[in-house]
């Protein structure tokens, strides 16, 4: 066996990017020029970004530049802006050859994407693409039973390490997304308008014992902790590029406040309610989301819900693990007791039908859940379709 050759030290400029590529979460990407496809569909919102010097900066507000990984491997970071790259997760491309390529497409039809699936640019949902939703998914080996109980307990552990005596009710206004949120891409607009829609359409539902809305996992942040510093310009900048949330200035009140509060689970909740509170227009309809005669929504926005709080020493990777557990183990109905106190080692697993739009929800990013609830409503016309 050859031994690897060394990493190379060349600039990388627009023309070392131009032809074909395959990226580490399964997708085919063709550069021409400034223009970058994914799987066939030019992005053209997100063209090849250069500074001064000619050198790559990023591909839209999607990936930023890295460096080189290896020969024929480029590291990319999945996220907005370079300011807030450093704990995004990394998306390599690779350089497109024959052999590559026969492998890309043997990986692809053992994940389903074969027959009529694999004309991607003719599919009924947006979004549904090979590399789209994390296609590089192996399938894990092993008992599915003992892997769940592992990861519930684990889960448990980490709440009961770091979490504050009692249930907290935290007002929305105090809320926002943890830096971990998500791969660092945040929420996303269309859904949080989505749940805004089903309270104002069909009433606050206020959680009863283990029935109901999720509880909400916050971190009772210090606002001048890094963490702290790092997921309020992060929301920030999502806030000022999307006019769809609460107005910047309502989120500048709360970073004048000595703590904040940040959401790893039901973050999308919080702003919803948030909606409620300053009154903001729907993207859907021409209307204003309001309170009304509501009394379950009011106690919602005005004073919050139940919340597990935890302290502000749990660490960016336990925060991340917290996140992903609280989605992929959604359909285990754990209980909270009056005191706080959690038990999710024998959560007992709902295994009622559920929507395909709700378990696909709680484990994508920002930008794909965008695609699903656009599909979910039969969204043909928006300014955010592509982005």
């Amino acid at each position: 066996q050859e031994p690897p050759k060394p990493v190379p030290t060349t600039p990388i400029v627009l023309e070392t990017l131009q032809g074909d590529w395959v990226n580490s979460i399964g997708a085919k990407i063709h550069v021409s020029g400034t223009e970058v496809s994914l799987n066939g569909m030019v992005m053209k919102v997100h063209p090849v970004m250069l500074d001064d010097d000619g050198l790559v900066l990023s591909v839209g507000r999607i990936w930023q530049m890295k460096g080189w990984q290896a020969e024929d491997q480029i590291e990319f970071k999945e996220a907005p802006s370079r300011e807030v790259m450093e704990f995004a997760r990394s998306v390599v491309w690779t350089r497109a050859t024959e052999a590559r390529m026969q492998q890309w497409t043997e990986q692809m039809s053992g994940l389903g994407y074969s027959g009529s699936s694999k004309d991607v640019l003719n599919r009924g949902i947006e979004g549904c693409m090979p590399g789209s939703c994390d296609a590089k998914a192996k399938i894990v080996a092993g008992d599915d039973a003992n892997r769940d109980k592992e990861e519930l307990a684990l889960l448990n552990k980490l709440i009961n390490d770091y979490r504050l005596p009692g249930l907290h009710a935290v007002p929305p206004r105090s809320v926002i997304p943890d830096f971990s949120n998500r791969g660092h891409t945040g929420l996303s607009v269309e859904h949080v308008h989505y749940l805004a829609t089903s309270f104002k359409d069909k009433g606050f539902q206020r959680r009863v014992g283990n029935a109901g809305h999720d509880i909400p996992v916050l971190v009772k942040q210090p606002s001048q902790s890094d963490l702290g510093q790092k997921s309020m310009d992060n929301w920030r900048s999502k806030v000022k590029e999307e006019a769809g949330f609460p107005p910047v200035e309502h989120y500048e009140r709360l970073f004048q406040q000595s703590v904040v509060y940040t959401s790893l689970g039901n973050g999308h909740f919080n702003q919803a309610l948030n909606l409620f509170f300053c009154e903001c227009k729907s993207i859907y309809k021409d209307e204003k989301y309001t309170v009304a005669s509501d009394a379950a929504l009011r106690e919602a926005v005005y004073q919050g819900v139940n919340a597990i709080v935890l302290r502000p020493e749990i660490t960016l990777r336990e925060r991340e693990t917290i996140s992903r557990l609280l989605n992929s183990k959604r359909e285990y109905k754990w209980s909270v007791a009056e005191d706080g106190t959690v038990d999710i080692n024998d959560a007992d697993e709902d295994t009622s039908t559920c929507k395909q739009f709700e378990a696909m929800s709680k484990v994508l990013d920002a930008v794909e859940l965008n695609c699903l609830v656009r599909s979910e409503l039969n969204v043909k016309e928006s300014h955010r379709i592509g982005q």
